[in-house]
């Protein structure tokens, strides 16, 4: 106890001093970041309004105006719905994730239900660890072979429609 309570200050001052690094280094990245920004924004603005300049010249600065603006409107239309997509996808994988979490809450469940059955009939017992053993075993040979006994995504051989 007495060996914590001196190591007590020296553990505080290295981790103040961690923090004071780790807070000058986020700031000097945030200005950092916020330049690296501001000139991309530059050049992105200058090379849209090269490009309008381009178009004005074959169909006249209102037509070529109206390119560039129908252009980010359609551009921002893709990239919202590939967000949507992404959304839709990551509610699906939490979906799914729940009912599985769920159903392997309810086999535990059922497994710690049957479990005072199992300690008091011996042959049971003795059922029950070796089939254990036996899922581990199959679970380690897996891992060691590579192999998985899931069917693999993809087109099957049965289906290979090539005479």
């Amino acid at each position: 106890m007495l060996l914590l309570t001196r190591l007590a200050p020296l553990l505080a001052s290295f981790a103040a001093m961690d923090v004071g690094q780790f807070i000058s280094r986020m700031r000097r990245n945030a200005v950092i970041y916020a330049l690296v920004l501001l000139f991309s924004l530059t050049a992105y603005g200058a090379l849209v309004a090269a490009a309008a300049v381009a178009m004005a010249e074959e169909i006249g600065a209102a037509g070529a105006l109206l390119v560039v603006a129908g252009a980010a409107v359609l551009l921002a239309l893709v990239l919202l719905l590939v967000v949507r997509m992404r959304a839709r996808a990551e509610e699906r994988k939490r979906k799914q994730a729940a009912i599985d979490g769920g159903s392997r809450a309810l086999m535990a469940t059922a497994a710690l239900s049957v479990l005072p059955v199992v300690v008091k009939s011996r042959s049971l017992a003795i059922l029950a660890v070796a089939g254990g053993l036996g899922y581990l075993a199959m679970r380690n040979m897996d891992s060691i072979t590579g192999r998985s006994h899931r069917p693999r995504p993809g087109p099957r051989p049965e289906d290979d429609y090539r005479y």
